[in-house]
C-alpha cells in the first residue's frame, strides 16, 4: 500500500488529520506530559511524527512496513529515528515520555493478543509518561470496513472492497490500486493491498490497559469527519481515544 498511501486518504483529508492530530497531542498535558520523547508505533508515512514534531517532541518512529518508512524518512530527513517493528511485540528500546498509536494501528491486532500487545506499547512509556491510541469502535466496521467505493487521481484508480466479517472479531478488505503502465500505452498495473482489522471491545481494551500496570486517564469518543467529543457513544462515535499514564 506504500506507494498509494497518501493518495488514498488524499489531501484534504491529509489537512484534517494534521487538525486532529494537533488536538490529540493536547491531552497529554492533562497528565503534565509536554515535551521529551515520543515513540510512534505504526508511524506509516511520517505524518504523525511530523505532528509530535511540532508539538514539541523529539519524535522517533516504528513501523513493520519499509515502504512506507522509506517516504517518512523523505518527508521527515535523513536524521529521522525509524526502526522496523510492529505489534504486538515491539522491539526493545528507551522508554519514551509519549508513546503513541494512531490511526487503528491497535486494531491490526488480534483480540486474542490485544493484551500482550498492550504490555508490549506500556514497556516503552516512561515513569510519569503516557500512553495515546485510537481505536475504530463499532461503526466503523459497519460503515468504512462495510463499505466498497472508488476513488480517482491522475493515472490512478482506487478501489475499496469490503471482504465481511470473518472470526475472532475481524474484518476484511482489498484495496485495488488500477495505475497507468508507462511501458505499455493504454494498459494499467493492478496491485492488492490485505487489510484484516479486529473489533476490540472498549471493557476488553480497559483490562489490557490495566494489566499492562497502567491508568486510564479519559476516553473519549470520535465522530467521523465531525468532532471529537469528551464521551463516548457506539451510536455516533467511530473512534474511541484513549490516554492512559505509568505511574
Amino acid at each position: 500500500m506504500a506507494p498509494h498511501y497518501e493518495a488514498f486518504v488524499g489531501s484534504t483529508e491529509t489537512t484534517r488529520y494534521y487538525e486532529w492530530l494537533e488536538g490529540l497531542l493536547e491531552l497529554p498535558a492533562a497528565v503534565g506530559v509536554t515535551g521529551g520523547r515520543a515513540l510512534d508505533i505504526g508511524c506509516g508515512t511520517g505524518r504523525s511524527m511530523l505532528a509530535l514534531r511540532a508539538a514539541g517532541f523529539d519524535a522517533a518512529g516504528i513501523d513493520p512496513s519499509r515502504g512506507m518508512m522509506e517516504i517518512a524518512r523523505e518527508r521527515l530527513g535523513a536524521d529521522a529515528v525509524l526502526e522496523v517493528g510492529g505489534l504486538p511485540n515491539l522491539p526493545d528500546g528507551p522508554p519514551a515520555a509519549l508513546v503513541t498509536a494512531f490511526n487503528d494501528i491497535i486494531n491490526c491486532v488480534g483480540t486474542s493478543r490485544l493484551g500482550e500487545a498492550m504490555g508490549s506499547m506500556a514497556a516503552r512509556v516512561a515513569p510519569g509518561g503516557a500512553l495515546l491510541f485510537d481505536s475504530n469502535a463499532p461503526l466503523t466496521f459497519k460503515t468504512f470496513f462495510g463499505s466498497t467505493f472508488a476513488r480517482a487521481e491522475d493515472d490512478l484508480f482506487l478501489v475499496w472492497e469490503s471482504l465481511g466479517a470473518v472470526e475472532d472479531n475481524g474484518y476484511r478488505a482489498d484495496l485495488h490500486a488500477f495505475e497507468i503502465d508507462p511501458e505499455t500505452p493504454g494498459r494499467w498495473k493492478r496491485s492488492v493491498s490485505h487489510h484484516l482489522q479486529h473489533l476490540h471491545p472498549h471493557a476488553a481494551i480497559v483490562a489490557a490497559i490495566e494489566a499492562a500496570g497502567l491508568e486510564l486517564v479519559l476516553v473519549q469518543g470520535q465522530r467521523d469527519s465531525g468532532p471529537r467529543d469528551h464521551h463516548f457513544d457506539e451510536e455516533i462515535h467511530s473512534k474511541r481515544i484513549y490516554l492512559a499514564r505509568r505511574p
